[in-house]
């Protein structure tokens, strides 16, 4: 009996941490997603990681989720807008308001999602899986 109780003060640790880690990652039947920035899907949202991303107030701008950051990290889009974000990561992500003004659900590797912004201000967001993980949408009428 000692053994096992040893062995089990060992093993328990381990398999908590790994169950941890196997689910920080979630799961997300639609990997690319587009909406308005209110919940509504966007009509004509570029979604494709091909596109090379662009320069701060154009109208498209992609944001690459890359080594657990937002790259870059702030951007200034104008109303209407496309804001892309691209997972180039390897581990899944996602792309949240702190207004709720849009969520990306759960990112796997390679996945894209836009959105346009409706309304001029100011959107923080997050990655849920990563607090640390942060970025500002700085957006003008």
């Amino acid at each position: 009996m000692r053994i096992v109780t040893k062995h089990l003060r060992i093993l328990a640790p381990l398999l908590a941490a790994a169950a941890f880690a196997a689910g920080c990652g979630g799961s997300s039947s639609d990997s690319t997603t587009a909406n308005d920035g209110y919940g509504a899907p966007a009509k004509a949202a570029a979604t494709t990681a091909a596109k090379a991303p662009a320069a701060a107030k154009t109208a498209g701008t992609t944001v690459e989720m890359t080594n657990t950051t937002f790259q870059p990290q702030s951007i200034d889009v104008k109303v209407g807008d496309t804001v892309t974000f691209v997972n180039k990561d390897e581990i899944a992500h996602t792309a949240t308001a702190d207004d709720k003004s849009f969520d990306s659900k759960t990112m796997e590797a390679g996945a894209t999602f836009a959105f346009k912004p409706t309304k001029a201000g100011t959107i923080s967001y997050v990655c849920l899986f990563h607090p640390g993980m942060t970025g500002t949408i700085n957006v003008s009428a």
